[in-house]
């Protein structure tokens, strides 16, 4: 057992004429209890009660901003960090955590497909998207290993009356962009059905006119999600669910002054079915099934046609769980179980990966005294080839008054080393460097250095033939809710997680053209800690201002401690000298930013016409080391900090349909030699249409 970390679109051109009717008053009031509550706790209830860390990304916030795909509405969030990676694709940082410890879900479905750890959120579309729930902190008593940081939770749209709607997006901007959506929704009686289509291309962005490479090549892809729920009765309850993910991209790569061009191919698709059986008023107990693949296959070839390299990934998970949900008087209760079972082919495996898991988890969730509220849960994963873990919850929300809250609560969460951190047996067609996973490093570094294809060995092999210790964390949220009036409201939550057994590659040996060989290792220990404070004053119906900020230290503890124990050193990058560094002048972990910030405005000019504007702001960072010392310092090179401005307006010509005309990074930033993701000033017109009958 070991302790652990951290509970937590639609859119240009376009024309359509279509008739529909005011939704009714009780309509409304659904909907927009919806948007206030959380499921991802797996106890559906009131964001203001929740003594945990979170935030809901509602359907006002979603359509407003334009935002048709997950990475697009959740970078402008307070904390949260949109960080490309190697392959081009965004993956989120929490609490200044990496994308790796970060569960997405899909109506409580785990989405699979991770490139170096990272899920690239581009792959979401908002089409049929009714908000997003974010759970900050270790949640692993719930969701096991990859929620060691937190959840994102995506709840699709449902049909809350009998009849149809049918709601119709297409939005075009800057750089050929084009993105239509679709979604059909059914409702009679105890039946209701759900289509969604959503469609997007792209011409891509280069930053760097010197070089023969795009920094995004041209792409396209399309999703169909269908949803299907029937009541068989009073008390049974069906669902069925299946989404389909497609996408073809350039694949370009460069070999000293040779252009290398192939094709990147993804597909995806996710089935799920469930029966409910209400047994009591009191008592209800649901069997889920689960499945879901992702596959990418890839080539890049010659000029003159000839195979360069191919590569593929195909990843398969099936999930059976079962869940019982009862109450009593002020006590909520879950207890749930089940099994999954993991394989991954993939070209760089010397054979197909296979992993088990059966788990048991049980959370209550109560009001003591009528006022105090408490979340605990606890889960145990028994995994077939790997160590048991156990994860547990403690959450306490106590009111001081009808305007203050204060919460509090602890985790531990944990993440069991991946297939590639295990598995991988890669060698770099471009460059030559060598990557071996844990399992298979001892033998292949000693069939290579039997064969006379090593030069220099720097860590013993002996310290490579065990398994990797899984990552383990402890996390603490400390905050309060207050809320003085109607108008206005404040949150906010003090966090600290403590990251142990990290794993990282580690250079092993060198080959004999001189080339390096990496595997993997637990070798050191990190901190998160920091403040985030969000606020929130509605002047009047017209007026609506929201602002966070984040203050962050992330901190390797090992170099923490050198600094504390020993001299170190850094290299003047002028004068080439060393020079003393004072405890002071460590700054912390690459790819973090000790400030973060968000301002938003929403004002309604008239009934038809509203303005959008968000600013967001991250400080100086570093992305690497640049004095020779290994660590982050304040004599290093950093990034200098950055600020994107966006604005919209929107129109709604009737009640049902609104166009849309808006400019992203108003500021034109761009820095092409480090910041992929930011591509320069964006423009976008955008039209919504719903049909209600």
């Amino acid at each position: 057992m070991k302790l652990k970390n951290t509970l937590f679109f639609l859119s240009v051109l376009f024309v359509f004429t279509a008739f529909g009717q005011i939704k009714s008053d009780s309509i409304l009031i659904e909907k927009k209890h919806k948007e206030v509550s959380i499921s991802a706790t797996k106890s559906s209830k009131s964001l203001d009660v929740v003594p945990i860390p979170g935030s809901i990304i509602g359907k006002k916030e979603i359509t407003e901003t334009a935002a048709t795909k997950l990475d697009e509405v959740i970078e402008k969030q307070t904390g949260i960090i949109i960080v490309p990676t190697k392959t081009g694709t965004k993956g989120v940082q929490m609490q200044g955590l990496d994308a790796s410890y970060i569960a997405i879900l899909l109506d409580g479905c785990p989405m699979i497909g991770r490139s170096f750890g990272t899920l690239d959120l581009n792959r979401i579309s908002l089409a049929d998207i009714e908000k997003i729930e974010i759970i900050r902190g270790a949640s692993s008593s719930l969701y096991g290993s990859n929620a060691l940081g937190g959840v994102i939770n995506l709840i699709s749209k449902t049909q809350v009356k009998d009849g149809k709607n049918i709601f119709l997006g297409m939005k075009y901007g800057t750089n050929n962009s084009l993105n239509s959506s679709a979604l059909y929704q059914y409702k009679k009686g105890g039946l209701q059905l759900s289509n969604s289509m959503d469609y997007y291309k792209t011409d891509g962005y280069d930053l760097i006119d010197s070089d023969l490479l795009s920094t995004v090549n041209p792409s396209s892809n399309y999703s169909f999600r269908f949803k299907i729920k029937y009541d068989l009765s009073e008390k049974i309850i069906l669902k069925a669910n299946t989404r389909y993910f497609s996408q073809e991209q350039d694949n370009i790569a460069e070999k000293s002054t040779l252009l290398l061009e192939g094709e990147s191919k993804i597909k995806e698709w996710n089935l799920g079915t469930s029966i409910k059986y209400l047994m009591h008023s009191n008592f209800s107990t649901e069997a889920e099934i689960y499945t879901t693949n992702y596959r990418t296959d890839e080539f890049l070839q010659n000029q003159n046609g000839s195979l360069f390299d191919e590569n593929y990934f195909d990843h398969t998970l099936l999930q059976s769980e079962l869940r019982n949900n009862f109450n009593f008087k002020e006590v909520n209760g879950i207890i749930g179980f089940g099994m999954t079972k993991e394989k991954l082919d993939r070209k760089d495996f010397s054979s197909i990966a296979h992993q088990d898991l059966k788990f048991i988890y049980g959370q209550l969730d109560c009001l003591a005294f009528g006022v105090v509220d408490i979340i605990a849960g606890s889960r145990y994963d028994n995994y077939s080839n790997y160590a048991t873990e156990i994860s547990n919850k403690l959450a306490l929300g106590f009111p001081i008054s009808k305007q203050l809250k204060i919460n509090g609560s602890v985790g531990t969460g944990f993440k069991i080393p991946d297939f590639r951190q295990r598995y991988f047996d890669f060698t770099n067609s471009t460059i030559g460097y060598t990557v071996l996973g844990r399992d298979v490093a001892f033998d292949r570094l000693t069939a290579m250095e039997n064969n006379g294809m090593l030069q220099s060995i720097f860590i013993p092999f002996s310290e490579i033939n065990s398994p990797l210790k899984s990552e383990s964390s402890l996390n603490i949220n400390i905050g309060f809710k207050f809320n003085p009036n109607k108008e206005l409201s404040f949150d906010v939550n003090v966090f600290k997680n403590e990251v142990v057994n990290l794993i990282e590659a580690q250079l092993v040996a060198t080959k004999s053209n001189s080339l390096p060989v990496f595997s993997y290792f637990n070798i050191n220990q990190i901190e998160t800690k920091g403040v985030e404070f969000n606020a929130s004053f509605r002047a009047n119906t017209k007026l609506e201002i929201k602002g966070g900020y984040q203050l962050l230290y992330a901190n390797d503890m090992d170099v923490r401690n050198r600094f504390e124990n020993e001299d170190v050193y850094a290299r003047d990058l002028e004068t080439l000298e060393m020079f003393k560094l004072g405890k002071d002048d460590y700054f912390g972990l690459f790819n973090r930013s000790r400030h973060m910030g968000n301002l938003k405005l929403y004002y309604d000019l008239n009934e038809k016409i509203n303005v959008n504007t968000i600013l967001t702001y991250r400080s100086k960072y570093a992305l690497s080391d640049s004095n020779g010392n290994n660590i982050l310092d304040n004599y290093d090179e950093f990034i200098e900090g950055y600020a994107l401005c966006d604005l919209g307006v929107t129109h709604h010509t009737t009640s049902l349909r609104s166009i849309q005309l808006g400019i992203k990074n108003i500021f034109n930033f761009t820095n092409p030699e480090y910041i992929s993701n930011i591509s320069g000033r964006l423009y976008y017109i955008s039209l919504n249409i719903t049909i209600d009958s």
